[in-house]
């Protein structure tokens, strides 16, 4: 039996899970369900030890990234598997970094999430197809690959008079990684309608109109 705890603010997903789960009552069972990671340590007191957690990304409150570690010390022997929409390969790379052992695309088909599960649950560690060859380009020394982001100490941009604020700055590194505004709020500790606030004064001061004109812009720097 195949312990299975889901970590998703989003209920149609979870609720799409547990009936997947339902429907092999002899393989797998259900450890827990949360909205949040807050609701999920809570859970914990309840000595619910899930053999694979499955976390979303894009959690209402934080970053569930960064709550891997932590996640990983209080349940040791348990296994991570990140559910998502996002396909951009930072987010992949991020992810095993922090020690994911697999990365389901929610566009799949969801009755893959099972064998993700079984394989994982094995030994193995998922990885969508589509994007497993997006990994390649951060180990390729020859391919070019984009420099960190610094706009504060770009001698471009101050040789064409533009200062930034440090909020500015931080919406940008934020909108080159592919992040939503959601998630940059929540990432800062802010609220939407500051980081809406941000993004009209960067897109003003730096000329541009959009999330790709402004990583275009960055690789011109």
């Amino acid at each position: 039996m195949i312990r299975i705890g889901i970590i998703d603010d989003d209920p149609l997903v979870r609720e799409e899970i547990i009936f997947l789960l339902q429907c092999h009552p002899h393989e797998f069972e259900l450890a827990f369900e949360a909205a949040s990671m807050g609701q999920f340590f809570e859970l914990l007191q309840l000595d619910h030890k899930p053999d694979i957690v499955l976390l979303d990304i894009s959690l209402a409150e934080q970053d569930s990234l960064d709550q891997i570690g932590k996640l990983k010390r209080l349940l040791p022997a348990a296994k991570v598997v990140i559910i998502t929409g996002h396909t951009e390969p930072e987010y992949l790379l991020k992810a095993l970094q922090k020690g994911a052992l697999g990365y389901f695309v929610k566009s799949s088909r969801p009755e893959r999430i099972l064998d993700v599960i079984r394989d994982t649950h094995k030994g193995g560690a998922f990885i969508e197809p589509q994007m497993a060859s997006s990994l390649l380009g951060f180990f390729r020394p020859e391919e070019k690959k984009s420099r960190p982001l610094d706009l504060a100490d770009s001698e471009a941009l101050q040789r064409l008079g533009i200062e930034l604020h440090r909020r500015e700055i931080e919406v940008a590194k934020g909108l080159s990684s592919g992040l939503s505004y959601k998630e940059i709020a929540a990432m800062h500790n802010v609220g939407l309608n500051t980081v809406r606030h941000y993004v009209k004064s960067l897109y003003k001061k730096l000329g541009i109109a959009s999330k790709q004109e402004l990583v275009n812009l960055l690789n011109t720097l």
